[in-house]
């Protein structure tokens, strides 16, 4: 089962709670890229109902990159 992102919309507007990641070693910034898109960008995606930002930002690095942190 799909688990719903935390967002509301009041009238035209819409807020998403979005989390991203930052991660750096070795002098080297991860980031994500993919064949349909010309750009790369941070990793991250939308917070759980239930789920805190720290679980939401562990759980997106792990699916964009199967990379536990």
């Amino acid at each position: 089962m799909r688990e719903k992102d935390c967002c509301f919309t009041r009238d035209i507007n819409c807020f998403h709670y979005s989390v991203g990641a930052i991660i750096i070693e070795e002098d080297c910034i991860l980031m994500a890229g993919n064949e349909k898109m010309d750009y790369l960008y941070s990793v991250g995606g939308g917070v759980h109902m239930g789920e805190t930002a720290e679980e939401a930002v562990v759980r997106e690095v792990y699916e964009e990159t199967g990379v536990p942190i």
